[in-house]
């Protein structure tokens, strides 16, 4: 039943609460988007979440439906504010009065102003001018994680935190999220912070790991407390799973859990505070964004950002445009080393390009080793990856980056004919769309060839939506586009990925067969273990 086919009772479908319990300890044991997935398949297109988080205080609705999430994300978003409830406030603690955040009715400033003064950055044409250097850097990453143990410069375990080990002991290779979090920050600091964000490397990637763990651990203890005060008294529990549960209805994070976040809240602040104090002393010498930003006024009232505000930037873009990127990319690598075929199309297709070309072409080209730098060279080397671009676009439509986000209903409205009050909350999930087989044919296998032109002119419109959609998209969108195509097309040019031999493993093992792994959704979605790999080089020719 789908939204379209109201019950008698004049209410969407949803479980009723003796289901309830069936989702209970799924919810404990599983990611919530597996939960999602589920109520989707057994509920259709609108379900009325049941009270199993403290969200739910009011009507909760999950849409996945094109139609309707068009409606409430272009034709009348007006009518639905942003999303209030205490799962979102964690994450609230870190972008808070940043453009991540920021909506028409925040208090804490303008959201149009906010756009103005920042949006420049952002655009396509300003990304591509940085493709060379996104080339160079991944390039020079890449050198750090070759071979079999990606080398004591990409992670000696005696030197830097877990979270930020590349080095994988009891593997023939590295751990694959750390490695692209290091390429995804000084990523950005090329598109985006300058190159002296690489001096905080560690302290950010161990803060934000840290921050996802104690957010994601605080979430659980927030759903299993609700159902333990909420559910109905006649549905008693059994005792195998008022373990998990809890007795305590109000059981929150330890004082020392609460500490360690203010202590990694307080590493990120310090980061960006030195990012920024050093633009204030020298803003004309570092050609980035926080430079421009600093010294641009608004051509409406003719104010800059003043260093405060601009700090909250850098925190909110570490966040979205970090985390968001780097789980794009690990997923697009775990696909890649297991589809060696794919690779090699994206090698041949990226050998072609100007900045990718093999020796013997790139080097016996006169004009191109005496002519002064092109502007155009970025946009050129883009437009000559469309089938990259296509394996990026499939990766993130298996796996969005912002697999869930929701909005508050400012007024009396109806969706697709359901009335929806003021004051409920409606959640959006691309990935559960992204899997829906009414718009998808076989929608967990990887095909990039749905983002060809006249399949996609062939689909609605809001069926994809990794960055979502309207008003409040994602502004990074063609930062993390832009980036992630050049990023794959430079190591797939010139390295084979491979899945790491665990030590010991028989000769039978199979470095294209995917290990499996689950789904981690906390603040963005990433795999829920850590997945090994090779960068081996590859033939140049």
């Amino acid at each position: 039943m789908g939204i379209r086919d109201i019950d008698p009772s004049g209410l969407p479908g949803g479980p009723s609460l003796g289901t309830l319990m069936e989702l209970v300890p799924r919810l404990v044991n599983e990611d919530p988007l597996v939960v999602g997935r589920y109520l989707r398949d057994q509920y259709g297109h609108t379900v009325r979440i049941p009270p199993i988080h403290p969200a739910l205080d009011s009507d909760v609705f999950l849409l996945t439906h094109p139609d309707d999430l068009q409606y409430v994300l272009q034709t009348h978003p007006r009518d639905f504010g942003a999303l209030d409830v205490p799962g979102s406030r964690d994450f609230g603690r870190v972008v808070r009065n940043s453009i991540v955040s920021l909506h028409e009715d925040s208090e804490e400033g303008s959201w149009s102003r906010r756009t103005r003064l920042l949006s420049p950055e952002f655009t396509e044409r300003a990304v591509a001018r940085k493709v060379p250097e996104i080339v160079e850097t991944t390039l020079a990453a890449m050198a750090e994680f070759e071979g079999p143990d990606g080398g004591t410069s990409a992670g000696d375990p005696r030197t830097v935190p877990d979270a930020v080990r590349v080095y994988a002991p009891g593997h023939d290779g590295i751990r694959l999220m750390p490695a692209m979090q290091r390429l995804t920050l000084r990523l950005l600091g090329v598109s985006l912070f300058g190159p002296d964000i690489r001096a905080h490397e560690t302290e950010i990637i161990e803060a934000v790991d840290g921050l996802r763990d104690l957010f994601k651990r605080r979430q659980l203890h927030m759903v299993t407390s609700h159902v333990t005060r909420h559910l109905p008294e006649e549905l008693h529990l059994p005792g195998w799973l008022q373990g998990p549960l809890g007795a305590d209805p109000y059981v929150e994070l330890t004082g020392r859990q609460e500490r360690q976040i203010e202590a990694y809240v307080d590493q990120l602040v310090g980061a960006a505070d030195a990012i920024v104090e050093r633009r204030q002393r020298t803003p004309r010498a570092y050609d980035d964004a926080l430079g421009t930003w600093l010294c641009r006024a608004d051509p409406v009232d003719g104010a800059a950002l003043d260093p405060a505000t601009l700090r909250q930037e850098v925190l909110g873009l570490l966040i979205a445009g970090h985390a968001t990127v780097t789980a794009g990319l690990t997923w697009s690598c775990y696909l890649l080393a297991a589809r060696p075929e794919v690779q090699q199309r994206i090698r041949e297709e990226a050998r072609e390009t100007e900045l990718l070309a093999p020796f013997s072409e790139a080097y016996c080209s006169v004009a191109m080793t005496e002519s002064e730098p092109d502007p155009e060279t970025g946009q050129r080397f883009l437009e000559g990856l469309p089938y990259t671009r296509r394996v990026w676009q499939e990766a993130i439509r298996l796996y969005p980056p912002l697999p869930v986000f929701g909005r508050t209903v400012t007024a009396d409205t109806e969706v697709g004919g359901q009335p929806i009050a003021e004051g409920s909350h409606v959640l959006i999930s691309p990935y559960v769309t992204h899997h829906d087989p009414e718009f998808w044919d076989d929608p967990d296998t990887f095909d990039p060839s749905r983002f060809e032109p006249d399949a996609v002119a062939d689909r609605h419109e809001l069926a994809y939506l990794p960055f979502s959609v309207g008003r409040h998209a994602c502004l990074g969108e063609s930062i993390a586009t832009t980036e992630a195509t050049a990023v794959l097309a430079a190591i797939c040019a010139t390295y084979d990925i491979e899945f790491a031999r665990p030590t010991g493993e028989d000769d039978e093992f199979d470095p294209h067969e995917p290990p499996t792994v689950g789904l981690d959704s906390a603040i963005n979605l990433q795999p829920d273990r850590d997945i090994h790999v090779r960068f081996t080089p590859a033939n140049p020719t």
